[in-house]
């Protein structure tokens, strides 16, 4: 009989325990459920309570530019369509609400809600990413320009850009040399009149040229009136500035020319958005920083293609040892850029690096693009 009575207390124990386990589980499953389900709700809630906005983009490029054509139209689509409709973006181009040179402050201090712009119209304010614009560094092409561009601001988060929210990024280069003669070495580029914007000045009068600072839209008609022989750009603007037409020779190389655009958002207006809204918005800017990447590279090698085909321009490639000569005339040009930012209270060498670093990974990656 006692045996018995031990055998129905331990089985009646048995379930106690049982019973106790499945308890506390359901209760921590529930629990949790519960959470998700706040934490669902509340994010449905304030996309469902939030107010369509429609937000105000300013670019200093005319609409005949790639990113107005092409770009623009798709990024806009695409923040619309994964927003559910609830952010739309008017856009104001060829500087109708802010004047290239004034995009950065504007966004920043709210005049408009979203900027474009590029950055070397920056040298105070980016110094950070103006160091990419440095004559003897190599871009083999705008993607590479781009990625660099890109996880340059990931890794450094630079001071500079932490007032507005940037979208994304991207670069154009190489630039080439379009010339009335031909330049096949430094000696020939030696006193000639080239046209010339922002650090590309100082990378031309390094190589020995005599650098005339001029707006791109300046550029067909100094070049057909002989003002000056020669212009540095990137080859896009061959056909889309007609520059073919008064251009006789280009020639190559990936040390001289790199621009960096940028697209950036008012910061206050960016934290006034869903963080459900502010993910789909990233989502989109991910894939639209891609398209840039290989749009630009596309355009600047179909505007070179152009200008042999429509109008007879000459190739000059440097040769190996020419190119070596070029890279060690421009070195110093980075070593005092480290100066330069180190006197701005940065770490010039470890930004001088990383870009060095960068370039050769991206190079590699994407150099034959």
């Amino acid at each position: 009989m006692k045996k018995n009575y031990f055998v129905l207390m331990f089985i009646s124990l048995m379930c106690a325990i049982v019973v106790v386990g499945c308890g506390g589980q359901t209760n921590e499953s529930a629990s949790t459920t519960d959470e998700e389900d706040a934490t669902s709700n509340e994010n449905n809630e304030a996309v469902e309570t939030m107010e369509p906005v429609t937000l105000t983009l300013a670019d200093f490029a005319p609409a005949t530019h790639p990113i107005q054509a092409k770009l623009f139209p798709e990024w806009i689509k695409a923040i619309e369509e994964a927003t559910d409709g609830l952010v739309t973006i008017e856009l104001y181009p060829g500087g109708s609400l802010l004047g290239s040179g004034d995009v950065y402050s504007g966004v920043a201090d709210g005049i408009a809600d979203i900027g474009h712009d590029v950055s070397g119209l920056y040298p105070g304010r980016l110094p950070v990413l103006n160091a990419m614009y440095l004559g003897g560094i190599k871009y083999e092409s705008s993607a590479v320009s781009s990625y660099v561009a890109r996880d340059l601001v990931a890794e450094l988060q630079p001071e500079e850009l932490q007032d507005t929210e940037l979208m994304f990024i991207y670069g154009i280069s190489p630039g080439v040399l379009m010339t009335t003669e031909p330049i096949e070495s430094l000696e020939d580029l030696r006193g000639k009149q080239i046209r010339a914007s922002g650090t590309n000045v100082a990378t031309l009068e390094k190589l020995g040229a005599t650098p005339v600072a001029m707006p791109v839209t300046e550029t067909y008609e100094a070049l057909s009136r002989g003002v000056v022989d020669g212009s540095l750009l990137p080859a896009d603007t061959l056909q889309s500035f007609n520059l073919a037409e008064v251009t006789n020779y280009v020639t190559h190389s990936n040390l001289m020319y790199n621009t960096v655009h940028f697209v950036t958002m008012n910061k206050d207006k960016w934290n006034s958005l869903p963080t459900h809204i502010q993910e789909a918005i990233r989502e989109v800017n991910e894939e639209t920083f891609k398209d840039a990447a290989q749009l630009f590279t596309e355009v600047v090698d179909s505007g070179l293609q152009y200008a042999i085909d429509e109008h007879g321009v000459e190739e000059i490639h440097l040769s190996e040892e020419e190119t070596k000569r070029w890279e060690e005339t421009l070195l110093p040009l980075i070593e005092s850029h480290v100066e330069e930012l180190n006197n701005a209270g940065l770490n010039g060498q470890e930004i001088m690096d990383k870009i060095a670093e960068l370039s050769e990974k991206y190079n590699a990656e994407f150099g034959d693009n």
